[in-house]
């Protein structure tokens, strides 16, 4: 098909129309990303503050994440085995080694900010320092290195991106790419962008898996590296996907806490704070001791609740055991979560089970009540549920709400621990299998601390035909600002205060609304099927055989290109 030159090709509109292609490319893809998500073969360099302030803490965080530590100093390259902390004398130390090949760049990592490695994830848990100095060192003797000496770090950080798009790259680009992803598999909700002084950067998805108005909630988003121009902060509203939106209302929450400390928000919107965030000493998955690394650090490499079981049930877990401080009665844990990819791919498979009644079985769930949806999410095992380990058993804690596959969210969990006793606090975590993506765990036993809250509402919104539709997003009245058409979008300013002395801020956008799927399925209902669905537990064991099947296709595709 050619494309007019004096058109915009649009991937969206051009896969919608041609069903065959898009057939084939939505299994191309969905492998894709299942391979991607065994092993990324790019990484972005990122630096690392180096401020007095925070310098410490980042050098004691290497040392407790293991991170493999390669040392700059003028032509010489050389490891630190052994990485330690003394935050009295401002100085690190450690073991001089030789670097190890594996962790040697092909080309010089500063020359670029992304690189492609071999696929082995060492790599991935690099930290580099670069010296002022040049010191004569010998190999397997100790060295004291002091911070003033460190002129900058920076660490290798998993690029998920640049390896989908190179995978699939081809001659089409990027974000066609991107586009052709969105089109084919992704089944999602509204995208949010905030202004972080020089650009609108993508920052998460409001509402997830909010698909009727019965269902809504107060959602709760943190925006990390939202940045004012001329004290207003500003963030965009978009749709891009097959989709119509309506967004009750938005509102800024802003918080004002020690600089010492880090702020979430639990689902119900209550504050939590966090200032001695311990990691877990041991990890199980599904009962087997694994690589506790995974929840060190927020890292991309995550907890994938995809074993290989052959069990009766289909759900998986994750068991992370914490040390206890004598007399701890509450904890808060800190989780770094997002659904996957695949749980977006499978329920676009159980919508496909409707054919051409999926529209009329769509209107009709706009009447379910929210008891009646959240019942069948619950025992399908879609949340990603917490429990505790307790004198008498597993004690349910709470279950976590999706959040979307295409950005991770901090989320925080309050936990109480008066039916436990002894040394330990164990938490599973449990979910679908390969519903989620779990990629920082750790507990905080401290007290909340008393925190101011503002709460911002919108100051303007204007939509992409230049109208204000402030009013619209101001108030939870079930007075929406609907979204109905690829590109529509929304710019919504908030007016600030100027900071309190002495006090960090942290932003986070509270937000409620739904959408509904805009499909045309083939075929005719497949109702026999869809019965099965009423029973717990039968949507994992769908997205079990789904995996499996995909994963025999790929199988045998390889089997014939190698016959070939």
């Amino acid at each position: 098909m050619k494309v007019p030159t004096n058109q915009k090709f649009r991937p969206l509109l051009f896969f919608n129309k041609n069903k065959r292609l898009t057939s084939f490319l939505s299994i191309f893809l969905t492998l894709l990303f299942l391979n991607l998500t065994i092993g990324c073969s790019y990484y972005n360099v990122r630096s690392v503050t180096t401020s007095p302030e925070t310098l410490a803490t980042n050098i004691d965080n290497f040392a407790k994440a293991q991170k493999y530590v390669v040392i700059h100093s003028g032509m010489e390259i050389w490891h630190l085995n052994n990485l330690k902390l003394n935050e009295q004398q401002k100085t690190m130390s450690g073991l001089v080694k030789k670097i190890d090949p594996i962790h040697v760049s092909k080309k010089p990592r500063e020359s670029k900010r992304t690189h492609i490695y071999s696929g082995k994830k060492e790599v991935l848990n690099e930290v580099h320092f670069y010296l002022s100095t040049q010191n004569m060192i010998n190999y397997d003797e100790q060295i004291t290195i002091p911070f003033s000496a460190i002129n900058s770090i920076s660490v290798n950080d998993k690029n998920t991106g640049r390896s989908i798009a190179y995978a699939a790259l081809g001659t089409i680009g990027v974000i066609a790419v991107i586009g052709i992803i969105y089109a084919l598999t992704k089944s999602s909700c509204p995208f949010i962008y905030i202004q972080n002084g020089e650009e609108f950067i993508f920052t998460g998805e409001l509402y997830p898996g909010v698909l009727t108005a019965n269902q809504q909630r107060d959602d709760y988003l943190l925006l990390p590296n939202i940045a004012d121009v001329n004290n207003v902060y500003s963030i965009k509203i978009t749709n891009e996907l097959k989709e119509i939106q309506y967004t009750d209302f938005v509102q800024l929450l802003e918080v004002n806490h020690p600089e010492h400390v880090k702020v979430l928000l639990d689902k119900n919107g209550n504050p939590n704070t966090f200032s001695n965030i311990m990691s877990p000493v041991n990890v199980l998955v599904d009962n087997l001791k694994t690589d506790g690394s995974p929840a060190l650090a927020k890292d991309n490499t995550s907890y994938l609740f995809d074993s290989k079981m052959n069990t009766s049930s289909s759900t998986r877990n994750i068991e992370l055991k914490f040390n206890k401080p004598i007399d701890s009665e509450t904890a808060k844990l800190f989780l770094t979560v997002k659904n996957s990819m695949w749980l977006d791919y499978v329920f676009g498979k159980f919508n496909e089970q409707f054919g051409t009644y999926y529209n009329q079985f769509q209107k009709n769930q706009q009447e379910t009540t929210k008891e009646k949806s959240t019942i069948w999410m619950n025992a399908q095992n879609i949340p990603l549920s917490v429990y505790l380990k307790t004198n008498t058993g597993w004690e349910f804690v709470d279950r976590v709400n999706t959040v979307g596959p295409m950005a991770s969210r901090d989320i925080a969990v309050p936990i109480d621990l008066k039916n436990v006793t002894g040394n330990d606090v164990v938490v599973k975590l449990e979910t679908g299998f390969m519903f989620w993506e779990v990629d920082y765990a750790g507990i905080d036993f401290t007290e909340n601390l008393p925190l101011d809250v503002n709460y911002i509402n919108p100051d303007e919104a204007i939509d992409g035909n230049h109208t204000n539709v402030t009013e619209l997003l101001s108030a939870s009245d079930q007075n929406y600002f609907v979204q109905p058409n690829i590109g529509d979008e929304v710019v919504v300013h908030f007016k600030i205060n100027e900071p309190k002395a002495d006090l960090n801020r942290t932003f986070f956008l509270k937000n409620r609304g739904y959408y509904n799927y805009i499909r045309n399925y083939d075929g005719e209902p497949n109702f026999q099927k869809l019965k099965l669905f009423k029973e717990a537990g039968a949507f994992t064991d769908f997205s079990k055989y789904e995996y499996e099947a995909l994963m025999d296709y790929e199988n045998q595709f390889d089997l014939a290109s190698n016959t070939k």
